[in-house]
């Protein structure tokens, strides 16, 4: 609502949410948002503080970064799509964690890593969560339709991301894999800019 606002130079508004905000989160809570301040993609970094204020709600313990500046992505990407991909990324790390701490009884036995990251006109995501024990599912199997872990729940989310991914596939990179108690996603865009090097 605030990066809304902002960009309707609704100062009122602004001025009122920036009030609300102040009171409902902690210093403590509002450290573990520092890196956002460095996205300037109003919808990246709405989809991080949602996110992230849902792993802070769940006491899910969490880490995000995002050391450089970023204000754009490359553009033969829609923005919609990638938003929805990352969505459905941190929603599966924060269910995954959810069952993990059900299961345990233990907040701590659950943990979630977040990035975004940008060099050279690319774009980058990278998130990992804590798993079970033992789970050794391949991502070929995890990106089936109609495949889930979950009880009476259809497979659709990394399903949806593979589809996504195939309309971008000659600059968008997915890969993920479960290896030592850590299921990691990753995602990158390349810019088309192979031939403005040549010339």
């Amino acid at each position: 609502m605030k990066i809304s606002a902002e960009k309707g130079d609704s100062k009122s508004v602004v001025k009122q949410l920036a009030k609300y905000t102040n009171s409902q989160f902690d210093e403590k809570a509002l450290r573990k948002y520092k890196g956002v301040n460095h996205i300037h993609v109003e919808e990246l970094k709405s989809i991080a503080i949602t996110k992230l204020a849902k792993l802070y709600n769940e006491k899910i313990p969490y880490s995000f970064g995002c050391e450089v500046e970023i204000h754009d992505i490359p553009k033969m990407v829609n923005i919609f799509g990638l938003v929805r991909i990352i969505g459905i990324a941190f929603d599966n790390a924060i269910e995954e964690s959810q069952n993990l701490i059900k299961r345990t009884g233990d907040n701590n036995s659950a943990k979630v890593d977040a990035m975004y990251y940008q060099e050279d006109g690319n774009f980058e995501f990278k998130i990992r969560n804590r798993i079970s024990k033992g789970t050794t599912l391949s991502p070929n199997v995890l990106s089936q339709e109609g495949y889930s872990t979950k009880q009476h729940h259809t497979g659709i989310g990394l399903a949806s991301v593979k589809r996504i991914e195939s309309k971008y596939e000659e600059f968008m990179l997915i890969n993920y894999e479960i290896k030592n108690g850590w299921f990691t996603f990753e995602l990158e865009i390349i810019p088309d800019n192979e031939s403005m090097e040549e010339d």
